[in-house]
């Protein structure tokens, strides 16, 4: 298990990516499983920036730990808490210049990981924990 704390804002989004990768590869992943990692927790730093921090960055958690099937990650902040069930699924079938700018994270979290939770608590912030379920031959 490991574990990173910081102030996070769109400039240390990489440091990000690099911590997530670099645990992977601790963790002997597959190449395409640190990927889908790396792509889920960007976009869910990404939306903690933008809107649980107003744009202005805050203070996270992350613990990536390896768990019975798969790998878990549990991103913690203390930002405003949304409703996912709010958040309408994006037309990925609608041409590029229909579609509105931005509105992909909560579906690509979806899409990389096996399991997308969210707990949102007015004294203790927000935690959303997702799990990466590995292959038998991983």
């Amino acid at each position: 298990m490991a574990e990173m704390n910081l102030f996070v804002d769109r400039d240390q989004l990489a440091v990000v990516r690099n911590f997530v990768t670099q645990m992977g590869c601790d963790l002997g992943l597959d190449s395409r499983v640190i990927d889908d990692l790396k792509l889920a927790v960007d976009e869910a730093c990404t939306n903690i920036v933008e809107h649980a921090y107003g744009g202005q960055g805050g203070q996270i958690e992350i613990e990536i730990k390896s768990i019975d099937d798969g790998v878990q990650v549990t991103i913690h902040d203390w930002g405003a808490a949304f409703d996912p069930q709010a958040v309408p699924s994006p037309d990925v079938a609608a041409p590029l210049e229909q579609r509105p700018l931005g509105g992909l994270g909560l579906y690509l979290m979806r899409q990389m990981m096996d399991r997308v939770d969210f707990q949102f608590d007015g004294e203790d912030g927000n935690t959303l924990t997702m799990v990466k379920r590995l292959k038998e031959e991983q």
